[in-house]
């Protein structure tokens, strides 16, 4: 990506928050969190789900808390405890008072489980007033969510949904008088989902009906719930027809965003060029996890959309799409990180520069680590002058790592997630032990590496080798 640009784009963006920028306040009372540090987030953008922290703060010794939120407008907000992942909307300029859920602290299992999803909560708000949009959102949520599974069950077996248009009407009955456009939007989207689900009406019309020449509604996730699914896959669908078999040669063959535009344009859906650009974004995301088009086409592609984009979300959701599908490439450089030792020094992985890091995943309660631990040290012992070794402990109590240190000798780097619990979610952690090896240049090599049980020794020695270190 362009360096001038990010940071022109970096400016425009801090300089449009710091004029518009409004505070939200959260505030409750929760004897059981007392201690913990609460932090709250929004996504960045609806396509990728990246998270941007908004706000954090630590819950006092007699319950207490309070939170400011930065945000420019109508947001969903969330939070992760235990586990629940706690939920709001918050409104710029607004207070809420919160009632959080009983602490239920995940167990061993479920917090090394990467599968393992918290259950989302609807928070309760002791100061809602009927007017709020909370109130709003839930209330509408109680009552279409009443049918909505058995009107989903029934469309998978074929029956037609007779009863559709009844149904909305009588659930529009009471909002007719709602003067939020956010709550609004939100029904309508929602409605429309409900006919997408249940082949109501088909893709093209919904397409035409809710987003040809409407506005993106960006923060609205259930504009961008129906939107990720009309347009989910959308290249590889298109493909498929005469006018857009030439997708694939536009794509990784010309790698020509102005060729890919062309032949998205013979769609007439996509006739708006805001909402073909958004699309194509969606696209390039949804096709870098499959094998239908090159990567390295798929990343030109979107460094082009960056490029030419004027629209500045468009250019936030093209940096996130690039920082998510690259982070943990070959050949790219990963997230850096700072994590405490057993000691409580900070470390960082950019100390380590120059050299060749086999980074690791583990716990010191994981058989299949501590089985490699012995075969690590030897690693450690023989490539010491070339490889620094360190290994990110997820044990849940830093004491369980200081003991085991203690009791084993070992002496290569040992650091403690606890500082930054998101470096499990950075490098995708999915199971214990995970290895990385990194190059003197700070860029991944091998992303996953072999394990030392999986010849890493022979594939590391073969890499010195063939590169004149040895």
């Amino acid at each position: 990506m362009n360096l001038l640009r990010t940071i022109l784009v970096s400016i425009l963006i801090f300089s449009t928050a710091h004029i518009n920028a409004q505070e939200a306040t959260v505030q409750g009372n929760a004897p059981d969190y007392k201690g913990d540090e609460i932090v709250f987030y929004q996504h960045s953008d609806f396509i990728t789900m990246a998270e941007n922290e908004i706000g954090r703060c630590k819950v006092d010794s007699s319950g207490e808390f309070t939170c400011t939120l930065k945000i420019l407008e109508t947001t969903y907000v969330y939070s992760y405890l235990g586990i629940y992942r706690i939920y709001f909307f918050a409104e710029p300029s607004k207070k809420y008072s919160i009632v959080l859920p009983k602490k239920e602290v995940k167990t061993e299992a479920q917090r090394l489980n990467p599968f393992f999803r918290e259950t989302d909560l609807q928070v309760g708000i002791t100061n809602i007033t009927k007017d709020d949009i909370n109130y709003l959102i839930n209330s509408f949520d109680l009552r279409f969510n009443e049918n909505f599974d058995q009107i989903v069950i029934n469309a998978y077996k074929g029956k037609r949904q007779t009863n559709l248009d009844s149904l909305i009407n009588n659930l529009e009955c009471n909002y007719t008088n709602s003067q939020s456009q956010y709550f609004n939007a939100y029904r309508e989207y929602r409605y429309g989902l409900l006919k997408q689900i249940t082949f109501y009406k088909k893709s093209t019309s919904v397409s035409n009906e809710l987003f040809l020449n409407k506005p993106i509604l960006y923060g609205n996730p259930a504009y961008m719930e129906l939107f990720n699914l009309v347009y989910d896959k959308y290249f590889l669908f298109f493909s498929r027809t005469t006018s857009g078999n030439v997708i694939f040669k536009n794509i990784s063959a010309d790698r020509s965003i102005s060729k890919l535009k062309e032949t998205l344009a013979g769609n007439k859906i996509l006739s708006n060029d805001t909402l073909m650009e958004m699309v194509i974004l969606k696209g390039l995301y949804d096709e870098f996890f499959s094998d239908n088009f090159s990567r390295s086409a798929l990343l030109t592609l979107l460094d082009s959309v960056y490029r030419t984009t004027k629209i500045p979300e468009h250019i936030l959701i093209a940096e996130n799409i690039r920082s998510k599908i690259t982070k943990l490439l070959p050949g790219f450089v990963p997230n850096a990180f700072t994590l405490n030792d057993a000691d409580g020094n900070p470390v960082s992985l950019n100390k380590f520069e120059g050299k060749y890091v086999y980074l690791n995943f583990c716990t010191t309660t994981s058989y299949s680590c501590l089985q490699e631990f012995p075969l690590l040290d030897k690693l450690y012992k023989k490539y010491g002058e070339h490889l620094e070794i360190v290994s990110v402990s997820a044990d849940n109590d830093l004491n369980d790592l200081k003991s085991y240190l203690k009791s084993s000798g070992y002496k290569w780097t040992f650091l403690h997630y606890g500082n930054k619990p998101d470096i499990i979610k950075d490098f995708d952690i999915r199971a214990y032990p995970t290895y990385f090896l990194i190059g003197p240049d700070k860029r991944l090599i091998y992303s996953p590496a072999p394990s030392p049980r999986e010849n890493f020794e022979m594939r590391f020695f073969q890499l010195l080798r063939d590169r004149g270190e040895i």
